[in-house]
């Protein structure tokens, strides 16, 4: 098969990470022990930025930050190092607020982006709901939740230019949410998660990222899928891996994980509600190192208009691969093989037309 060289070779960059010098200076530092004119909270510095204008560059030193964000102004998030400087936040869909109401899928992010124009850089982001201990409560236990699903990060609809490196994304269900109209570029990153944990309809290219499956016991095989995309039919992109490492924990089974499932979300229309028959998901796998827990893809159940349940295939969504390597490639046959002039399109210069992603020293 004809190889193809992709993104990469555009945007090589160095694996070894250093914080910018002080020629580059910035305009906030958060610290848990902060000095005169540092911040104690990631909070307080995001509300002292400006809303537009050249973005503020934030450090944030080491710690557990136990913060949601909610990110609605221009901003470059530097972490001091990917594994000490974690932001997390407990909130599972199944948590009620101060209304008595459960927070749903869209209310958990620990990390919410709304603004365009973003950095994060050397951090980690977690949901820290604890699946596997609700998951081993007994049944009839009144602390055991029933919506498990957990954001880490979400990108808000039409946010645009969102920019990842070296990002840690930790969660379980549910763990990176991308929504309509979003695009959001992702390098030598890592996302954990078993169920549906990257999923939504917008635009999300991970490049020379670290998919990792997390192992449970509580259920038999399939244990997970890597993406559930919701991609509006007229949209041509959706959920791209490139050169990128699909990965699992220690324990997790052969063909255990399907590298993704069609979501057709529930929507209310004018006759009804019921799944979006619009949303064909589209995700693709070029140029991946995929180990042998992956056994292809795989369907997804919606309700049609009266409300029962209806099955969507894999076959009749937009899932593909091109030229990848070990055993859990190409599982689910030659119809979701790309040839190699369709794998070209899926190049960074037509993928973020009109914003060319720049390198973070």
């Amino acid at each position: 098969m004809k190889r193809i060289i992709f993104a990469s070779t555009l945007l090589a960059c160095s694996s070894v990470y250093a914080l910018p010098t002080q020629q580059t200076p910035w305009n906030a530092i958060v610290s848990a022990t902060p000095q005169v004119g540092q911040y104690a909270t990631i909070s307080q510095a995001l509300s002292a930025a400006p809303m537009q204008g050249t973005p503020w560059r934030i450090l944030i030193k080491d710690g557990h930050w136990q913060e949601r964000l909610v990110i609605d102004r221009p901003v470059t998030l530097i972490g001091e190092s990917q594994e000490g400087t974690i932001i997390e936040a407990d909130t599972p869909a199944g948590a009620l607020d101060g209304s008595g109401n459960k927070l749903g899928t869209s209310r958990t992010s620990t990390v919410e982006v709304q603004a365009s124009g973003i950095t994060m850089e050397n951090l980690t982001i977690r949901n820290s709901f604890d699946f596997p201990a609700n998951k081993s409560l007994p049944d009839g236990d009144p602390r055991k939740l029933k919506d498990t699903q957990a954001v880490a990060l979400m990108i808000a609809d039409n946010v645009d230019e969102a920019r990842f490196r070296r990002v840690k994304l930790e969660g379980y269900q549910d763990t990176f949410y991308s929504k309509s109209g979003s695009r959001s570029y992702f390098t030598d990153c890592i996302v954990t998660g078993h169920v549906d944990f990257i999923f939504g309809s917008g635009i999300a290219v991970f490049e020379r990222c670290d998919i990792i499956a997390r192992n449970r016991t509580d259920i038999s095989s399939p244990l997970g899928y890597i993406t559930a995309p919701s991609t509006a039919s007229a949209a041509k992109y959706g959920l791209i891996f490139i050169n990128s490492k699909i990965s699992r924990e220690a324990g997790v089974p052969a063909k255990s994980f399907a590298l993704g499932r069609p979501w057709h979300p529930t929507t209310q229309f004018s006759d009804g509600r019921y799944a979006d028959p619009e949303a064909i998901g589209l995700a693709a796998f070029i140029d991946c190192d995929i180990d042998e827990h992956i056994y292809g893809w795989d369907k997804m159940s919606g309700k049609d208009k009266a409300g029962e349940k209806i099955w969507f295939y894999p076959q009749d969504s937009r899932f593909y691969e091109f030229s990848n390597r070990g055993p859990g490639a190409g599982q689910g046959g030659e119809h979701y093989q790309l040839s190699a002039v369709d794998a070209a399109q899926y190049n960074l210069k037509t993928i973020f037309s009109g914003w060319q992603p720049a390198l973070l020293k």
